[in-house]
This record gives structure tokens, C-alpha cells and sequence, in this order.
């Protein structure tokens, strides 16, 4: 969207160098504020500064102009207003501020001039003074600040070459000085070493934990094994994980050799009327069965019910390299492409939004764990996710899962648990997919992003529901693109107990996780820093950034069932009285099917294959809180049945329900179209102007139905509305909605009835009521590449 500049410029080494000036700055002092008002970080030291600059601010932030002075540390590009009060020395230090951006964050520096505009970089050299600064940052942020007439030239060109030369770009080894700057020095470890984590939050890193989760839901028949404590039966795996109590962990040890990576079924959520979600890697299928192997794997296939439901998601979802794709066409749509000049027309926007694919990557998301939670609603049965690697989708839909059917994780401890639960401690790639060091770029997709923004679809449907808020879910992607949190640091858990490979086998517990203890005598390396977890809010957001993050939960009213393609709320599924004791069925496009060998070691035909016998024991030792967990998954298991209305929050799927993040995508969009499209500050975003003028004809159409009756159709709960010839459903909600309401607020987007029934729009917003429009739009065809490799359906 910028113009870029076709002058050939001469390389320009800036003098004195900046990694010089950094090693010749003064770095005694463990907390020092310079003259102007910024309070650095211990050991931060000042690079580059200019005054009498302004800032712009964003529609969430009030808009305007905010004058002050601009920074250029060796860790982040600091403003601090000029009518900010006086820092406190005292207080604890927080990484960022309200108005700050790491170094590591940023993507692109433009210069603009008078006539031109210019993307520096470290080599580059200027040859007008800048008039504004802009800064580009990975997390979809636009950051423009504009000299003043009586800012010094030599202070609008330093600072801009400091942050050009400074910035850390994504090449190998940049990530460790970044981390380095920011957390290297001895008293910012010593700081965080003296820091404690909540206590009332559960990290999953102890056996406690997964303890407390098994009475919180109410499982039995299940324990936690330690058989992995020290990563030997599968490195990606956890410490601790939940397996059925009749297998041992010597009988245990046989079966990971049948798994993708050794990655066994494991337990992850029970469901208040009695099924379990499991989650697994493919089958092994060039693997030897033997009668004990049998035996083992389905007693953990079938945990403590008599029917199995498989779940293969490696078929129906996304790949990475189509995530990543739309990914990559949707952050061009939002900013643009800076050396291409690439600008979409108004007319156009909504249809190349629609191209990028990313809003139905999270249809389908939404949709495959609506079906999963309605499966697990019919109760007595083994739900069990199977990704190639269950590494990826498996934490996508498993969370999504548990946020539509256990309102504990929409409280901020319940969800910020589930993400390390099913994130963190179940070895998502975070590493590899945010892709820091370049190392291959065919690992790199922003699949937690994807997760994030499905949880964000659901809130936007139902705020009331969730304690956490919008402003929470977008620090928490933020602060996905900052290398400095060992949350998204790294790949599994063996990988944060492990910083340095030369140290000794020997763990104590650190800051309430495992880290391999330094000899005393030995000099700390440099990837031996004590990385914080991002659940630390303080080290980044003042205390006025938190209180917006939470809000009291109300009791809004039953979720009403929703209809939505080939999902059906209250299907037919298998009940244990369909089919014999040990049947297995798969679960794939909506529809139910058993297969002669979904399970390898089955052979024949028939619903439940030919090994149905039942190798039951006593209950071992391990499972002494078993009779307590039973006690309490009884009462629960009498309020379940005893339920009137489903209490699934589940997603409504069709276009217009599914819409665009704008807080989070949008919010740069108007600072990177200023400088091809010049506008007045009152100016609005294409989806503004477009929604106004929907907004005139509603308010039209309102006030000529206002004088008919309102008529209702009778609502059939539990069937499927507008099935066509091939069998697909239409979304509707319970009960219908009229055509006459009321007017929405103008900042909400309503939905646009399409013109013509073969296209689709996707203009995204709510009904006054905090209802989506709910208006017909054909369903779009989503057609994802398969991924190759073992599945329990071959």
C-alpha cells in the first residue's frame, strides 16, 4: 500500500556502530529512569532519542494525536507521553508499556517524506529527513509517529536509523541477542527468579495438577502416569499424563511403540454425562500385534466405556501450509504489501477477504468441535481425536471442545489451564510454527492464532458467557509474537526442562517448573535464561491494561440448539445398545460409519471386528482417589440428566455469523492505507462506510414492518430445517427470528442479504439483541488438502 521508492541508495554504516555504543553504554545501575521520563528495564540502555514527537492513536484508543517522546532502546521503541506521570522506581519493572513494541515485533520501519516514502533497513541510506515514522510489527499492528516542526533533524534521522539497525529481523540467530537484551542481564534474573507463579492457576506440570483436574470433571476409572517422567517413552509427550486404571505402567510401556512418535491415547476431558475426550497420534501399522499388545490398546482405546467413537481429523482440517496461506493473504489484505503498492478497492474487499480462505479455516474448526460436543453429550461413550502427529488440529479441536462445553474454561484460570493443558504440556510446535530461526519454512503456520481467533468467534456470539474479554484474547496474541515467554518458546515440555544439553540429568523444581540444575561452579550459558510464562500479565500490561481483561459472568439464559450443514445437535449416535460390546465407529463428514480395520490389529467384518473380549482386573494401587472421584461423578451424572436445556455454547456457522476480527486485524488497517489514499482523520474503514449504509436500509425496512403483526413459525427442536437434496442443513436459530427488530448500535456491522444466491458475502456483525443476523447465505464449499500418513481409517 506504500509507495516504494525506485532511488538506488548507498550503503551507510552508522557511526559510532550501534553494537559498540551498546557495549560502551553504562550498565551498572539495576534501575535507572533517564531525564525524559522513561523508566528502563535493568540493564536496558538508551540508544537513541528525539523529542516534540506525536503519536497516532487508534479508534480503541480514543484517536488523535499523543505528543511525547520517542525512545530507541537496545529491546524495544519506547513513546512516553509528555503529560505521563513520574515512573516509580520502587515498583516492579514491566517489559512493555502502554505505547511501547519490541524490537522483536517489528517487521518493516518507512520512513515518509515530503514526497516520498522509504523502507529502511540496516543498510539503507536517507536522503530527505523524515517527516513520520511507521512502524510495522508482526502482530498486525501500525505504529506511526509524526516529528514536529521543532524536532531536531539529526533526531528524526538517528532515531530512525537506531531502530532500522537495532530491529531484530527473522534470520538465524537473532532470536537468542533479542532474548539476551531483554533478559540477560543479572538483574533482570534475578528479578524473575524471585517471582512466583499464581497459585490458584494450574500449569499441568505436576501430577497435582492432572489430580485435581481428574475430581474437577468428575473422571474415574482413570490416573496419571509418571511412566514418561523422564522423557524416555516419548519425548514430545508430557511428564505426567492420564491413562485408564487398569493398565499398568509395565503394560503401559509396551504400547507407545504402536503410536506416531510414541504419542499414546490420552485422556483430556470427561463430560458431565459420562464420556471421555482422548486425544492420539496415528496408528503404526507396520507393527507387530501380539495378544498382551491387543489386550493393552483396547483398554485404552475403550477407557472404562463399551463403545469407541474415532474422530480422524487429518482428512477434514486444514493443513499447514493452507493455514499458513491464508494467513499470509489476509495480512496483505489487512496492511498491504508495502513494496508492491498493492491496494484493494472498497467494492472488492469483502470478496478478497473471502479468498483468503481464513474464515472458512474457522468454520470448519468451530464446526468439527460442535459435532464433538454433541457427541459427547449422548454420553457412555470414548470420543478420541486422531491427528498424524496430534500436534496441531488435535489442540485446536480438543480446546475448542472443552470452551463450548465446560463453562469453568471460559473463566480466565479455566481457559489459561486448557491452553497449557492441551498446548503447552501436549507438545504444540510453538517453536516451529512461529518459525523464529527460519529453520523451514514448511513448518511455520500460525495454528494457535487460528485457535485463538475460533475462541474469539465464540465470545463475539456470546460475551456473556466467557469471564474473560476481548481485550484479554487480543494480549494473548500479542504477546504470541514475542520470543521472550517460554509458553511459545518452545516445542514440549522436554524442551522447556531442557535449555542447554550439556547439563547434568538431574531436576529440581524452579519457579514452579522442572529445569536441570547448573553445577555451582560453572559459568551460565546463554541459553540457560529464565524464561517467564506468559500467564505474568504484570511483566507486560500496567494495572489499568488488566482490569479491562476480565468481566462478571450473568446468567444470560439457555443456550437455544443450533442447526448448522450436516450437524445435527441431537442426533442418532450410537448408543451401547446399537451395536455389541467393543464396537468402534468413525466419525468422518458428519456421518457415522465402522469400518472392518479402523482398528489395525481388528481383522473381519462386522460393526465391532472379531476381538470383543473383555480384559478386566482389579483396580490397581495407583487408584486409591478413584472411589471419591466415582462419589462425586454420580451427583454430577443426576444434574446432568436432570438438565431441560443443552448447556453446549455452541457457534453459528454461516456467513455472516463468522466474521472478521477487527479489533485485531483492522486495527492498523487505516494507519497503512494513509499514505497511498490520503484521508481526513473522520474518515472510516471501507466495512464502516458499507455498514452505514446497511444500517439506513434496515432502519427503512424497520420502520415499514413496524405496523405488520409479527408471525412465528413453531420451533422443532431436534430435527434438521432446510435439508436440501444432498443431505446439507441450513443454520437457524431456535426460535426463528422475525424480520422486523430493532436497530442495531452503529458500531456493530450487520449482515448483508446477497444480491445474488450463487455469491456469498461476508459482512459480519450482531443484532441488537447479541444475536447474529441469521439471514440465508449458502453454505461455502470448503475443500482442504489431505494429509498423508497412517490414520486409524485406513
Amino acid at each position: 500500500m506504500l509507495m516504494g521508492s525506485k532511488t538506488t541508495f548507498k550503503v551507510r554504516q552508522i557511526v559510532p556502530d550501534m553494537k559498540e555504543k551498546m557495549l560502551n553504554y553504562s550498565m551498572l545501575h539495576g534501575k535507572c529512569r533517564d531525564k525524559f521520563g522513561l523508566r528502563c528495564l535493568p540493564g536496558e540502555c538508551v540508544l537513541q532519542r528525539a523529542v516534540l514527537v506525536r503519536k497516532k492513536l487508534s479508534g480503541v484508543e480514543g484517536g488523535g494525536w499523543l505528543a511525547g517522546t520517542l525512545f530507541c532502546t537496545h529491546f524495544r521503541v519506547a513513546f512516553v507521553p509528555q503529560d505521563s506521570e513520574k515512573p516509580d522506581d520502587n515498583a516492579d519493572p514491566v517489559l512493555l508499556g502502554d505505547h511501547d513494541v519490541a524490537l522483536a515485533s517489528i517487521e518493516k520501519v518507512v520512513a515518509v517524506g515530503p514526497s516520498r516514502t522509504k523502507l529502511v533497513t540496516a543498510n539503507s541510506s536517507l536522503k530527505f529527513t523524515p517527516e513520520e515514522l511507521v512502524l510495522y510489527c508482526r502482530d498486525l499492528r501500525v505504529l506511526c509517529f509524526l516529528f514536529d516542526r521543532l524536532t531536531p533533524e539529526t533526531q528524526a534521522v538517528e532515531i530512525t536509523y537506531a531502530i532500522a539497525k537495532t530491529y531484530q529481523p527473522l534470520k538465524p540467530g537473532s532470536i537468542l541477542s533479542f532474548q539476551n537484551a531483554a533478559l540477560g542481564s543479572v538483574e533482570m534474573r534475578q528479578f524473575l527468579s524471585n517471582r512466583r507463579p499464581d497459585g490458584q492457576m494450574k500449569l499441568f506440570d505436576c501430577a497435582a495438577d492432572w489430580d485435581g483436574e481428574l475430581e474437577r470433571t468428575g473422571a474415574t476409572g482413570w490416573r496419571v502416569s509418571t511412566i514418561n517422567d523422564r522423557f524416555e517413552m516419548a519425548t514430545s509427550l508430557p511428564r505426567f499424563n492420564v491413562v485408564p486404571q487398569k493398565v499398568l505402567d509395565t503394560e503401559l510401556k509396551k504400547t507407545f511403540a504402536h503410536f506416531n512418535e510414541g504419542r499414546i491415547p490420552r485422556w483430556c476431558w470427561h463430560h458431565p454425562c459420562g464420556s471421555d475426550l482422548l486425544r492420539t497420534a496415528s496408528f503404526q501399522n507396520n507393527i507387530y500385534h501380539e495378544k498382551d499388545d491387543i489386550r493393552n490398546l483396547e483398554a485404552i482405546v475403550f477407557g472404562s466405556h463399551q463403545q469407541c467413537v474415532v474422530v480422524e481429523l487429518g482428512e477434514e482440517m486444514a493443513t499447514l501450509v493452507d493455514i499458513q496461506l491464508a494467513h499470509t493473504r489476509l495480512r496483505a489484505l489487512c496492511l498491504g504489501d508495502i513494496s508492491a503498492s498493492a491496494c484493494v478497492p472498497d467494492d472488492r474487499w469483502l470478496s478478497t477477504l473471502e479468498s483468503t480462505r481464513w474464515l472458512d479455516h474457522i468454520r470448519c474448526c468451530l464446526k468439527k468441535a460442535a459435532e464433538v460436543a454433541c457427541l459427547l453429550r449422548a454420553g457412555q461413550l470414548t470420543v478420541i481425536l486422531q491427528e498424524p502427529e496430534d500436534r496441531d488440529m488435535n489442540c485446536v479441536v480438543s480446546s475448542l471442545v472443552q470452551v463450548m462445553s465446560d463453562p469453568y474454561c471460559r473463566t480466565v484460570a479455566g481457559f489459561q489451564g486448557l491452553i497449557q493443558k492441551e498446548w503447552v504440556m501436549a507438545g504444540h510446535r510453538f517453536l516451529s510454527r512461529a518459525n523464529y530461526h527460519r529453520d523451514s519454512d514448511k513448518e511455520e503456520a500460525p495454528v494457535f492464532l487460528l485457535f485463538l481467533d475460533c475462541v474469539w468467534q465464540l465470545w463475539a456470539q456470546c460475551p456473556t458467557r466467557f469471564q474473560f474479554t476481548g481485550d484479554y484474547l487480543l494480549a494473548l496474541h500479542d504477546s504470541a509474537h514475542l520470543p521472550l515467554f517460554s509458553t511459545f518458546l518452545f516445542n514440549c515440555q522436554r524442551e522447556r526442562s531442557r535449555p542447554s544439553q550439556r547439563l547434568p540429568q538431574s531436576y529440581t523444581p524452579v519457579n514452579g517448573c522442572w529445569r536441570e540444575a547448573t553445577p555451582p561452579d560453572s559459568t551460565q550459558d546463554p541459553l540457560d535464561l529464565l524464561f517467564p510464562a506468559v500467564w505474568d500479565w504484570a511483566l507486560q500490561y500496567s494495572p489499568q491494561r488488566r482490569v479491562q481483561f476480565s468481566q462478571p459472568l450473568t446468567n444470560s439464559g439457555p443456550v437455544h440448539s443450533v442447526l448448522n450443514g450436516n450437524l445435527n445437535t441431537a442426533p442418532h449416535y450410537p448408543k451401547p445398545n446399537d451395536g455389541a460390546l467393543g464396537s468402534v465407529f468413525l466419525l468422518s463428514r458428519g456421518s457415522f460409519s465402522s469400518p472392518s480395520h479402523l482398528l489395525p490389529w481388528r481383522s473381519g467384518g462386522g460393526s465391532g471386528g472379531s476381538y470383543r473380549k473383555s480384559h478386566r482386573r482389579a483396580p490397581s494401587s495407583e487408584s486409591l482417589p478413584g472411589l471419591e472421584r466415582l462419589q462425586k461423578a454420580c451427583l454430577l451424572a443426576e444434574s446432568c440428566r436432570g438438565r431441560s436445556e443443552p448447556q453446549e455454547l455452541l457457534p453459528q456457522l454461516l456467513g455472516p455469523c463468522v466474521g472478521i476480527w477487527r479489533e485485531c486485524y483492522l486495527r492498523g488497517a487505516l494507519q497503512a492505507q494513509a499514505f497511498s489514499h490520503p484521508a481526513p482523520v473522520s474518515s472510516h474503514h471501507p466495512l464502516d462506510r458499507l455498514a452505514q449504509e446497511v444500517q439506513q436500509l434496515r432502519d427503512r425496512l424497520a420502520a415499514a414492518a413496524g405496523t405488520r403483526a409479527k408471525k412465528q413459525e413453531p420451533h422443532r427442536a431436534n430435527v434438521n430445517l432446510n435439508q436440501n437434496a444432498n443431505g446439507g442443513t441450513f443454520l437457524f436459530s431456535a426460535p426463528r427470528i422475525s424480520v422486523a427488530r430493532a436497530p442495531p448500535p452503529t458500531s456493530a456491522l450487520p449482515a448483508l442479504a446477497p444480491r445474488d444466491a450463487s455469491k456469498r458475502t461476508f459482512l459480519f456483525g450482531q443484532s441488537p439483541d447479541g444475536r447474529p443476523d441469521l439471514r440465508y447465505a449458502p453454505m461455502p464449499s470448503t475443500r482442504l488438502s489431505k494429509k498423508k500418513g497412517s490414520s486409524l481409517a485406513s
